[in-house]
């Protein structure tokens, strides 16, 4: 599993694998798949009964189930400068292709780019605002 499994049309990224307890395993994935470490376990033959997560990249959720909190100040700069790189599509995920192949489908379109702000921001919009 640590070094990719052909899942959804592709091949996982690398991820760190590491054994707690004879059924407990601790995943740090750096690729986000719907639902990758089910159908990655599903693939090698093992059956998922519980999953937790932790951390979404430098967010833990040490919270517990049903709350919430503000992010802080420092963490939504942090955020932002992780995601700045990114490509935020699923075509990022599919493997390299050629050069050939990546002339004859590249587009003029400019890249999204996601930005996360607090509530309070004047730019955040509510359920109903959209």
């Amino acid at each position: 599993m640590g070094n990719g499994v052909p899942i959804l049309d592709t091949i996982t990224r690398k991820c760190k694998v590491e054994q707690i307890s004879k059924y407990n395993f601790k995943i740090i994935l750096t690729q986000g798949l719907n639902r990758q470490i089910r159908r990655m376990c599903e693939y090698l033959g093992y059956e998922v009964t519980a999953l937790k997560r932790i951390r979404i990249i430098n967010i833990s959720l040490d919270i517990p189930v049903g709350r919430y909190r503000e992010l802080s100040e420092a963490e939504i700069k942090e955020l932002n400068q992780l995601i700045e790189p990114s490509s935020k599509t699923e075509e990022a995920s599919l493997p390299p292709r050629s050069k050939t192949e990546k002339s004859q489908t590249q587009t003029d379109a400019p890249k999204r780019r996601t930005e996360f702000i607090k509530r309070d921001d004047p730019r955040y919009k509510k359920k109903g605002d959209y």
